[in-house]
């Protein structure tokens, strides 16, 4: 198990699943901050059918699952960690990320962004949603598929949440937990993802982030504050703060599919 703050642990359940422990007295030290957490916790735990088998409670902690998909063979390719918000609920369930979109359908991800852009050829048509997630697993850690680079998988902040509706992505964790208890565990969050980063590439190596806290978090200061303009142009470009080895690279969210596509395609043609 891996320690990142007093309040915050996190440890390897199998490939492509952590698990994460957060100490609520620990995490919520003034004023009414827990209180007002216990009132959104049924609400949030409601809001997507997955929450009863991805969360429990052990007196005063927070156990959960989350996602990370890191292979721990190499083959000389460049590594390139992706590093998107915070997991789907209904993709951390299903033991992959971007499992599926509604109907069971490809999620575009796969095949409208990191196929078309070169980074990664492992969109898959065709079968039952579970049998697509567990091949794309399997090549994932195998190195089994098409790209320049050696390709990782992580995720920023690890408590999951809808992928639509009023708990949804990173806002919905930040709305349950409140705004202090939010920023205290962002930075436990980021020495965690700094970590996976230097186990991923003691070398050096390429770390792409889709989404603000993870910019603002894993930059150095000198390097560019997070917009949306800029990520759109590429122009969010820096080193991992405190490893000057690893690049890192802005990008647009995922949901802004084409020039997210066009900017994960210049960082190819860089390589």
């Amino acid at each position: 198990m891996t320690s990142d703050r007093r309040f915050f642990s996190w440890r390897e359940l199998g490939p492509g699943r952590i698990e994460c422990r957060i100490d609520l007295g620990e995490l919520f030290t003034k004023g009414r901050s827990r209180e007002n957490f216990e009132g959104r916790w049924p609400e949030f735990m409601d809001s997507d059918p997955s929450h009863s088998r991805l969360f429990r409670r052990e007196g005063d902690v927070l156990i959960y699952r989350s996602e990370q998909l890191v292979p721990v063979i190499s083959d000389g390719r460049t590594p390139l960690l992706l590093v998107l918000g915070n997991p789907a609920s209904h993709s951390v369930d299903a033991g992959m990320f971007f499992s599926f979109e509604s109907g069971g359908r490809e999620h575009r991800f796969w095949k409208d962004i990191l196929r078309p852009s070169g980074v990664l050829a492992l969109a898959m048509e065709g079968g039952d949603v579970e049998g697509r997630n567990r091949r794309r697993r399997e090549r994932l850690l195998s190195l089994d598929y098409g790209s320049p680079f050696r390709v990782g998988l992580a995720v920023y902040i690890s408590m999951p949440s809808p992928a639509s509706g009023l708990w949804n992505g990173v806002a919905g964790v930040r709305k349950l937990l409140g705004g202090r208890a939010f920023e205290r565990l962002i930075e436990a969050e980021r020495q965690r993802v700094t970590g996976t980063a230097r186990a991923f590439m003691p070398d050096g190596g390429t770390v792409a982030v889709f989404q603000k806290d993870a910019w603002e978090g894993l930059r150095r200061l000198d390097d560019p504050a997070y917009g949306i303009d800029r990520a759109r142009k590429g122009l969010l470009v820096g080193e991992l703060a405190g490893l000057s080895s690893i690049k890192i690279f802005g990008l647009p969210p995922t949901r802004l599919a084409g020039p997210c596509r066009e900017v994960l395609g210049r960082l190819v043609r860089q390589e």
